[in-house]
């Protein structure tokens, strides 16, 4: 995530279908005061993304 929006598509399977997602995030508010103390925040946020097919 620390890399910014990405136009590479990512292949979940390859016979297509509907997915489930969950984002959860961490260290937000780290990031926000760093953020307006110096301007860069790099390295303080961490996500974990999660995928999994959506039942038929």
């Amino acid at each position: 995530m620390s890399l910014g929006r990405q136009d590479e598509v990512i292949t979940l399977a390859g016979t297509g279908g509907s997915w489930r997602v969950r984002v959860c995030c961490a260290g937000r508010r780290e990031a926000e005061a760093l953020s307006e103390q110096s301007s860069t925040a790099r390295g303080v946020e961490e996500y974990l993304v999660q995928f999994w097919p959506k039942p038929p």
